[in-house]
């Protein structure tokens, strides 16, 4: 368990060109995008580090796009059209058509009192969608720099997410090639793994981001296939997609 306190990080300068991880960018393609095909107009991005995502939901969410994170100032901030916020209690109840948390919920101590705030956001119909770290088997030295409390198991994340006013709509793992790496990892005792999404070295076009960018979608989409046929397969990564009722 994660004692340590969580660090408030800055948005980058803009000036610098910020080669995003392949990682990073297949989430976007892949995960983040199922959300074009919803009639959305309000928004929140929780826990939005460098706004990477934010700014993606610009191009298909019509109304108030927000970022909430803890290093935005008291009093709010807008930054390229997105109101920037440091708390999501000072988002109004009954509001949002969508709440994205992308690897949020395990930097959260009382992730369920957390999410409970977080899903009266919503109004009736709006969508949540939620990733986190899987399996607490490959907690290691990673997560401990990276500040999480805790990774999550399919029946975990279930339980978290059983509510009321919720219907789970998909709960599946993804990025099964990084289990697999995260696995042999722990099992050699090394904790070298590769997973900082800040510090990459080539463009967005170049031939190596291209590549490992493919090889991760097509990781997505297999899991995909096999999560339909009720067999779900290990990931680094779980996703879930709920639609308040």
């Amino acid at each position: 368990m994660n004692s340590q306190p969580i660090t408030t990080y800055g948005l980058p300068d803009e000036s610098k060109v910020v080669n995003q991880h392949p990682w990073k960018l297949s989430r976007e393609e892949c995960v983040l995008n199922v959300l074009k095909k919803r009639n959305l107009h309000n928004v929140a991005d929780i826990g939005v580090n460098d706004m990477f995502y934010t700014k993606k939901v610009k191009d298909f969410a019509d109304g108030n796009v927000y970022g909430v994170d803890i290093f935005f100032p008291e009093d709010g901030m807008m930054k390229s059209g997105i109101n920037c916020i440091n708390d999501v209690k000072k988002l109004a109840e009954n509001e949002l058509d969508c709440v994205i948390m992308m690897d949020v919920l395990e930097h959260i101590q009382d992730d369920m009192s957390f999410f409970n705030i977080v899903v009266n956001k919503l109004k009736p119909g709006g969508t949540i969608l939620i990733t986190v770290p899987a399996y607490q088997f490959l907690f290691s030295a990673h997560d401990v720099k990276s500040q999480h409390y805790r990774r999550y198991d399919r029946k975990q994340l279930l339980k978290l997410l059983q509510r009321d006013d919720l219907k789970i709509e998909k709960i599946h793992y993804f990025y099964t090639s990084l289990f697999l790496i995260r696995l042999l990892n722990v099992i050699l005792k090394k904790d070298n793994f590769k997973g900082n999404e800040d510090k990459w070295s080539y463009s967005q076009k170049h031939i190596i981001t291209v590549s490992v960018k493919a090889i991760l979608n097509i990781d997505i989409f297999i899991n995909k296939i096999f999560d339909k046929i009720f067999i779900h397969l290990p990931g680094l990564s779980l996703l879930a997609i709920c639609k308040k009722v």
